[in-house]
């Protein structure tokens, strides 16, 4: 076959995908240009399906080492394939790992194309992935087949990590959060970083616990449409057990910081991590928590460094901005670098409390996610877009010593369509809500949202909304609700 055919062909089919997904343009560069590039990275990581394990459409989490689906990041591929007009490639993510769930409930960390050995376990927060993609793409007979094995893995979480009914979940070895060596599991067990996949501690995660609770809520709004009232009632009641165990064991008012929980002794670690901001992304935090989230994630002392959000706070005596770990540069440390799944959880965080009641929130939230973005170009260069798996809160520098870019590990179109051109859709309406970053124009088109075609649009301090035939303006600042 002659190159040129092959050139055109690629093309052809680069344009068909680019035209599936939202058509996003900034007056700011990078957010431009990291939109696309994001879409670009999903589509090279991406599995048509059809062989050995991989029967639908899904994503690797990235290159090397992790050309597979992986559940840890297989939650950030729901949350950005849900905005493709077709909803198969979000679905297929969660088919391709809960197909494969184990007889308990639990699931494999890994597919493999060919076998299923050796796949260790990521706890996830599956239940927002799925109610992201739920409210955005309704579809009735995907809940109902995937209602089951989301019920059995919340059940399995529950017999094997609250066997004591704590309403807190076990963390047993540092690799299952996708997060290892830090305080966390030191203050538990001061061998903890020297341990493998062994199973051989125990820390009531605040982050597994939140997923946890997520997850829970999910089941409970999702059982009486395929189950019945008296599941949706078990749901809850272990959603509320979990909620008052953050807001009780798991809160240190005095430090207004949510912490994870020794279990030999049911008091607080008092490590601070940026996991410890993520109850605020759901509705555990309440109007007498906000004044931590302000006092702890915004103190340039602890969480606010030049690229926020370094994983461990840099008052933290194992921090370390240089990827080093007790002296030693590691592989993937959370000691104190920029993770970029992190940032994406946090500003999940900010930007559920970021009204216009709260300026300083709502300021910090379109600070965190512009910076966030800018982070991700090699010295700034506007050609240079990429993903690496951490950064150097101080100077932004990339892990590139590791070798591993174009990494799938977080979620960043979702946040520029909910944060930026300030989409939000909920089940009753859709919600304009743009955040004030720092750009002029801005426009969002060809999304589709039910039968209708929406696009965004801020040029000279207004933004106009079109839905099909129908047309909204209010100044920027100015929140529009929208029917469904």
């Amino acid at each position: 076959i002659a190159p040129l055919p092959l050139a055109r062909a690629s093309r052809r089919r680069w344009r068909e995908y680019f035209a599936s997904v939202p058509h996003f343009t900034c007056s700011d560069p990078y957010l431009e240009r990291y939109y696309w590039y994001r879409w670009y990275g999903l589509a090279l990581n991406s599995i048509q399906g059809g062989v050995g394990n991989y029967q639908w459409p899904t994503v690797t989490e990235g290159i090397g080492f992790f050309h597979m689906p992986i559940t840890y990041s297989a939650q950030c591929h729901v949350r950005e394939l849900r905005w493709k007009h077709d909803p198969a490639h979000a679905q297929g993510v969660l088919r391709t790992i809960f197909d494969h769930q184990k007889p308990d409930g639990a699931l494999h960390g890994r597919v493999y194309m060919n076998h299923l050995e050796g796949t260790d376990f990521y706890h996830a927060n599956w239940g927002d992935a799925f109610e992201a993609l739920d409210t955005l793409r309704p579809d009735d007979a995907f809940a109902t087949q995937l209602y089951p094995n989301l019920a059995r893995h919340a059940e399995w979480l529950v017999s094997t990590r609250d066997p004591d009914a704590t309403g807190m979940f076990d963390v047993v070895d540092q690799y299952e959060t996708g997060q290892e060596y830090m305080s966390r599991y030191q203050a538990v067990d001061p061998k903890a970083d020297a341990y493998g996949w062994e199973n051989r501690i125990k820390l009531k995660g605040i982050d597994v616990t939140v997923y946890a609770y997520c997850l829970f809520r999910a089941l409970e709004r999702l059982a009486p449409r395929v189950a019945n009232e008296g599941e949706a009632r078990h749901w809850g009641a272990l959603a509320i057990r979990t909620l008052r165990a953050v807001r009780g064991p798991m809160w240190n008012a005095a430090r207004g910081m949510f912490s994870d929980v020794d279990p030999t002794t049911m008091r607080r670690t008092d490590v601070q991590a940026a996991v410890c901001f993520y109850p605020y992304f759901t509705d555990i935090a309440t109007d007498d928590h906000i004044e931590g989230l302000e006092r702890n994630l915004l103190n340039p002392a602890k969480f606010w460094t030049h690229y926020p959000v370094p994983s461990s706070s840099v008052d933290d005596p194992l921090f370390n901005a240089q990827a080093e770990w007790k002296g030693k540069r590691h592989v993937c440390p959370w000691n104190g670098r920029v993770w970029p799944m992190t940032n994406s959880h946090v500003i999940e965080a900010l930007g559920r409390w970021a009204d216009p009641s709260r300026p300083a929130l709502r300021s910090a939230a379109a600070h965190l996610l512009q910076r966030f973005v800018h982070m991700m170009f090699h010295d700034g260069n506007l050609e240079r877009a990429n993903c690496y798996e951490h950064y150097n809160p101080n100077t932004g520098t990339a892990s590139v010593y590791r070798g591993i870019d174009d990494y799938q590990h977080s979620w960043v179109v979702d946040l520029i369509i909910r944060y930026c051109a300030g989409l939000q859709v909920t089940r009753e309406a859709i919600v304009i809500d743009p955040l004030p970053l720092d750009v002029e124009t801005f426009e969002l088109r060809n999304v589709r949202i039910d039968d209708h075609d929406v696009s965004v649009r801020l040029d000279a301090g207004f933004v106009t909304v079109t839905i099909g035939d129908a047309l909204h303006m209010a100044p920027f600042g100015e929140r529009l609700t929208i029917p469904r």
